[in-house]
C-alpha cells in the first residue's frame, strides 16, 4: 500500500498561473502539492530555459537564442531560477532533449530532491556516467513490454508513464524492482481513485488543489478539463 499518494504539479498550476513559471510553481506549494514537474531545454547560446514546446513561431527552438527570443517578446524562464525551489520540495526536472548533460548537470547537480527524466532514455546512462548520486527517471508513453526490466537496467528509480497506459499487473512488476510509479498528466478524480487504488505513488496534475483536497478527504472537485 502507498505510504502517502504523492501530488505533482504538471508545470506547475497551469490551471492559475502561467505554466513553466515561478508564479506557476510557488501556486503549487501553496497548495499543498508534493513538489512539481517542469520542462528543461537549451538554447543555441546555452541558456537553459524551462519550455514545453519543440517549436517557436517553426522554428526549433533549440536553434535559438535567448536573444532573439527576448528581441521577439517571448518571456521565458531560467533552469537557474529553480534554485530558489532547491531545498523547499521535489522538483521532477524533465529534459525534453539530451546532448546536453554537461550544462545541465552544472545547473542541478547539487540541488537536494530532484529527479531528472526524460523521453529520451539516451539521457539516462549519459548522465549516470557523471553523477552517481543524482536520481534518474524516464517519462513514457504508450504500453512498453517488460518495462520494469527495461527501467530496472537503466537503473532508473522512478517511472512516469502516460496514466491511460498504466494498469496494476505494471505497478507491482515496477515496485518488485524498487521503482516509484507516478502517471501523467491526471485530471479526473476517477483516475486519481483509479490509480491509488492499483497502488501507484502518486500523479502529475493540472490540478494540484483539486487533487490536494481530494487526497486529504475532501469532496471530490468538479474539474472541466
Amino acid at each position: 500500500m502507498v505510504e502517502r499518494f504523492l501530488i505533482y504539479g504538471h508545470r506547475g498550476s497551469p490551471k492559475r498561473q502561467p505554466e513553466n513559471t515561478m508564479e506557476s510553481f510557488e501556486e503549487t506549494l501553496r497548495a499543498g502539492a508534493d513538489g512539481f514537474e517542469t520542462d528543461l531545454r537549451m538554447l543555441s547560446d546555452q541558456t537553459a530555459i524551462l519550455f514545453h514546446d519543440d517549436e517557436l513561431e517553426e522554428e526549433d527552438i533549440e536553434s535559438l537564442s535567448m536573444r532573439v527570443l527576448r528581441e521577439r517578446g517571448v518571456k521565458v524562464s531560467l533552469v537557474h531560477g529553480l534554485g530558489d525551489f532547491a531545498g523547499r520540495t521535489q522538483m521532477i526536472l524533465e529534459v525534453k532533449r539530451s546532448k546536453w548533460e554537461d550544462v545541465l548537470l552544472k545547473e542541478v547537480a547539487e540541488w537536494p530532491n530532484v529527479v531528472v527524466t526524460s523521453f529520451d532514455h539516451s539521457l539516462v546512462p549519459e548522465v549516470r556516467k557523471r553523477r552517481h548520486d543524482i536520481e534518474l527517471g524516464i517519462t513514457v508513453f504508450g504500453y512498453l513490454l517488460d518495462l520494469p526490466g527495461y527501467a530496472k537496467r537503466l537503473g532508473v528509480s522512478w517511472v512516469y508513464p502516460s496514466f491511460r497506459y498504466t494498469d496494476a499487473a505494471q505497478v507491482e512488476a515496477l515496485h518488485a524492482h524498487g521503482i516509484r510509479v507516478v502517471p501523467w498528466t491526471v485530471n479526473r478524480p476517477r483516475d486519481w481513485e483509479r490509480l491509488h487504488a492499483i497502488g501507484c505513488d502518486g500523479v502529475i496534475t493540472d490540478y494540484p488543489a483539486e487533487a490536494v483536497a481530494w487526497r486529504d478527504g475532501a469532496a471530490a472537485p468538479r474539474i472541466e478539463d
